[in-house]
């Protein structure tokens, strides 16, 4: 048979099973779950892009909050958000294959194998929005929990003498005040060269050419004497 329901039936037996084999009135059961958490899923996706885009406003402005500065409350915040909405559209695309099992009482192996495919997927998806959320939870709980710590870091953001750049870099970004602009730079460059020739006639540089103590020291290691002139009865 090709029946789910009753494929390797467990109730006439001690124990059963839960998604093959569980009788008719169990896969019964079992469709009706299927078909609730594909509408649970889809409103939880729903909602989480909506808490993404109204608010926690994952958007580089927000990212330049003291908070997610000093913290990273709002990227983990919105990790959750992102993170939770794809994996939501996994487990939408798992329950899908499996109401295709249940619902219809046949044992389709294309879906059963989509379904075991996209389930982890959808496990390792999660990975990602469960990490944030344990960090935005756990790391920050008792910051979140005190106001008097909340106060003191508004009031060191908005201190003249904080530099929140320099005090928390971030890498793969510029900083585009700092940059200098294209004239200024090529000044800079001709006058470091100007310097570069001045030191270079300043400083005692022999003139290339081979020199009589390097042809001494040559003749030395061939273990020829230093020629001599001619003596005039010679010539």
């Amino acid at each position: 048979t090709s029946q789910i329901s009753v494929l390797g039936d467990q109730t006439v037996r001690d124990g059963r099973r839960l998604l093959i084999g569980e009788g008719p009135v169990g896969n019964g059961v079992q469709c009706g779950v299927d078909v609730g958490l594909v509408a649970a899923n889809i409103a939880n996706f729903g909602l989480a892009v909506n808490k993404a885009v109204n608010v926690n406003k994952c958007k580089k402005s927000t990212f330049r909050s003291p908070l997610n500065v000093v913290k990273g409350l709002q990227e983990s915040l919105c990790t959750v958000d992102i993170g939770g909405a794809v994996a939501y559209i996994g487990q939408v695309v798992t329950f899908i294959n499996l109401i295709v099992l249940h619902c219809k009482d046949f044992l389709d192996i294309n879906a059963l194998c989509a379904g075991s495919i996209a389930a982890i997927t959808t496990g390792t998806a999660a990975i990602a929005p469960y990490g944030a959320a344990v960090h935005a939870a756990c790391a920050n709980n008792h910051f979140l929990k005190t106001p008097k710590s909340q106060a003191q870091l508004s009031a060191l953001w908005n201190s003249p003498g904080y530099d929140p750049v320099s005090a928390h870099p971030r890498r793969l970004t510029e900083d585009l005040a700092a940059k200098k602009p294209l004239k200024e730079s090529l000044s800079q460059i001709a006058a470091n060269r100007e310097t570069l020739e001045e030191l270079k006639k300043a400083t005692d540089v022999p003139t290339p050419g081979n020199t009589e103590a390097d042809m001494e020291t040559l003749l030395n290691l061939m273990g020829e004497e230093k020629p001599r002139a001619a003596w005039p009865s010679e010539c």
